[in-house]
């Protein structure tokens, strides 16, 4: 098998496949629900979020040229 009708092959039926699950309608139900944490978890995770937006990165400086 040659490797160009391999690749032509292989990107068909995958546009085939990506376009048959675009296409398939899911109902609401079969989503998972998002909040299945408990409530003393997204406090904890509103903590951590709040604890990274306060604290700044500095930018690492660097020589000016590297090939030297």
């Amino acid at each position: 098998m040659k490797t160009s009708s391999f690749v032509s092959g292989s990107s068909v039926i995958l546009a085939g496949w990506l376009a048959a699950t675009f296409l398939n309608e899911v109902p609401a139900q079969r989503y998972p629900k998002l909040d299945r944490k408990p409530a003393t978890a997204s406090v904890e995770e509103a903590k951590e979020t709040s604890i990274l937006a306060t604290t700044q990165v500095k930018p690492a400086t660097r020589p000016v040229s590297f090939s030297r």
